[in-house]
């Protein structure tokens, strides 16, 4: 018979606590695909995943600490536009040469643009 200890009101206690995954707790969905091309600062990156919040690059920002605002396009890769938006480098990491960005103000064409990628991701 397994023993299983009981608080005043009947249910079992938790014996293990459960450790806090930070993609749990994400407000938007992460993707790696569609890929897209940017222009932060006049310096070309590609996303390495994205979010309707922010963007992973595959590159340093050079001079960009963190904290800083930057400006920037996003496009699709061979596409013949792009849409601007604003953000703040949130880390950058010299070991793997990547930059996180979180979008500041995005106008709705852009977040209607990173709902349909999400979108054809999905189908």
């Amino acid at each position: 018979m397994d023993f299983c200890p009981i608080r005043g009101d009947g249910r079992g206690m938790p014996t293990i606590a459960k450790k806090l995954d930070r993609a749990e707790s994400r407000r938007q969905q992460r993707y790696t695909t569609p890929a897209f091309d940017l222009i932060v600062e006049c310096e070309m990156f590609r996303a390495v995943d994205w979010s309707a919040g922010g963007v992973h690059l595959d590159g340093v920002c050079e001079g960009a600490a963190v904290g800083t605002a930057v400006e920037g396009w996003i496009t699709l890769p061979e596409a013949s536009y792009a849409l601007a938006f604003s953000g703040e480098v949130l880390r950058t990491d010299e070991a793997t040469g990547h930059t996180v960005l979180r979008f500041d103000d995005i106008d709705v064409e852009v977040a209607e643009f990173l709902a349909k990628a999400a979108a054809r991701r999905l189908h």
